[in-house]
């Protein structure tokens, strides 16, 4: 992970400022493009760039969520911006597109990477602009796209064993509830039926230990609240939160109510960004390797540009691994 130094050396702000950003700091008077420099910085170090060669070609970018809106959300930002790392090694130009812009100007891209959750009627329209697309961050095969995912299934059951094995067994899940950027359709997270279903497997799979909203750190804080006023002593001992970003406003609550971490409720967050290492305590979160996801999708993309056929869509998994910080036991 990047250095704190690093990170404001290259954002051009100070370390608290850093500090501040990454910790979600509601109080913390400075500009979103501020912020969106110090999330793309905390990412951009991690990133070596090749010397510059030819270029190749013009590649769009398209993300689900507006400007203001991909600050808050680490995840979807470290894909972006690994992605346009990613071209920019590889000698293609990019443009990029957030959510409410025109789309006509793909048409003239050579090929599309799409980021994040898009409707039916979304990718249909994606296709129709430019047939050449890969969707990183969902599956999209069964509108014909070609995808890159990551592993949801397998990191949660190793996440779960481990919570298991040091004696829980009253375990809780937080996870996002989001819809589409048209609002079109409802996102389903699928760590959610991977956690019922080990749990059920184990007979320690209980409903109340399900807390859904949207992906804040606000939204973490305030349903991390309600649920322990209507739980009390039953709130879980552990919990897996589907996101660094969610898992900021946990620890804000249980810090501010005195509520020890991990003695008393041990987390697992989800992305591994530099947001998990910054807080207090630092969080142990599931690592998923952006870059590489990255990567495989522009070389999915490769193979639409030279392919003399029309492919058919595949949809390629990149595992994770764990990094245990101090937010667990």
């Amino acid at each position: 992970m990047a250095s704190l130094k690093e990170i404001a050396e290259r954002a051009k702000v100070s370390l608290s400022t850093v500090s501040r950003v990454l910790n979600y700091d509601a109080t913390l008077a400075v500009t979103e493009e501020t912020k969106r420099r110090v999330f793309s910085a905390a990412e951009d170090v991690n990133y070596k760039k090749k010397s510059p060669k030819s270029k190749k070609g013009r590649i769009g970018v398209v993300t689900w969520f507006t400007q203001v809106q991909e600050v808050k959300n680490a995840y979807y930002l470290s894909l972006r911006v690994m992605i346009e790392d990613a071209l920019s090694a590889a000698n293609f130009t990019k443009s990029t597109f957030y959510y409410g812009e025109s789309w006509s100007s793909i048409q003239e891209c050579d090929a599309v990477i799409a980021v994040g959750h898009f409707s039916h009627k979304q990718r249909e329209e994606l296709k129709q602009i430019n047939p050449k697309v890969v969707i990183v961050g969902e599956n999209a095969l069964r509108d014909g796209i070609t995808s890159v995912v990551t592993d949801n299934e397998f990191s949660i059951e190793s996440v779960l064993e481990t919570f298991i094995d040091h004696g829980h067994d009253n375990i809780g899940i937080m996870v996002g509830n989001g819809r589409t950027s048209d609002d079109q359709e409802k996102i389903y997270d699928p760590r959610l039926g991977a956690f019922r279903r080990f749990l059920k497997s184990k007979q320690l799979y209980r409903s109340q230990n399900v807390f859904q909203g949207s992906v804040t750190p606000e939204k973490g804080y305030q349903m991390t609240a309600r649920a322990f006023e209507k739980l009390n002593d039953e709130f879980p001992t552990a919990l897996f939160v589907a996101s660094d970003t969610l898992a900021v406003g946990v620890l804000r609550y249980l810090n501010e109510h005195h509520i020890p971490v991990p003695q008393r409720v041990a987390i697992v967050s989800f992305n591994d960004s530099a947001t998990a290492a910054a807080t207090v305590p630092a969080l142990s979160s599931i690592r998923v390797y952006t870059d590489l996801m990255a990567q495989q999708g522009i070389g999915l993309m490769t193979q639409l540009l030279t392919a003399k056929e029309d492919l058919p869509a595949i949809c390629l998994t990149v595992g994770t691994s764990v990094t245990y910080r101090e937010s667990s036991d």
